[in-house]
């Protein structure tokens, strides 16, 4: 498993303030994790990400799904219903918040790089399609992510 920490000074700043004030942060980093998830769904669905519009598909890898499915297009990298999309899950502490993915090809799909000799399109150089909330260059959260869990945050201070 991969684990990139994403760090952002504002909402560091505000889970300092909250947890001097409350002994139990699981709620809230629960409804954080849950914002993680949903912004990861958000960008199945539009096939977009902190980098933009997904890239297409290559031609070959076109071919290869028209071929095993009987027609292509579809939705990229939701193939099938267990797939990449239904596995990304949350988990949350204390003092933590994340979101990924128990799949091996994952980070494939979320940096990019060059596909195994044993892979259904061996040898082949693929696209980074960031599917989590993040840049996965610079690490920073997602804009939409971002503005979630401050808004989460926000809440739980004016209300403690």
């Amino acid at each position: 498993m991969i684990t990139i920490e994403v760090k952002d000074q504002e909402a560091s700043d505000m889970l300092r303030q909250l947890s001097a004030r409350v002994k139990d942060m699981r709620p809230a980093m629960a409804e954080v994790a849950n914002a993680l998830a949903s912004e990861s769904e958000r960008q199945f669905k539009t096939q977009s990400g902190p980098l933009g519009k997904w890239p297409d598909l290559s031609d070959e890898t076109t071919k290869v799904f028209r071929t095993r499915k009987g027609s292509w297009p579809g939705q990229i990298l939701q193939v099938s219903a267990g797939g990449l999309a239904a596995s990304v899950q949350t988990s949350f502490g204390a003092d933590f918040a994340s979101v990924g993915s128990n799949k091996p090809y994952a980070a494939m799909h979320m940096f990019g790089g060059v596909t195994s000799p044993k892979s259904m399109i061996p040898g082949k150089r693929i696209a980074a399609r960031p599917f989590l909330p993040f840049n996965p260059q610079t690490q920073a959260l997602s804009v939409p992510a971002r503005e979630a869990i401050v808004e989460i945050l926000n809440n739980y201070l004016a209300h403690r």
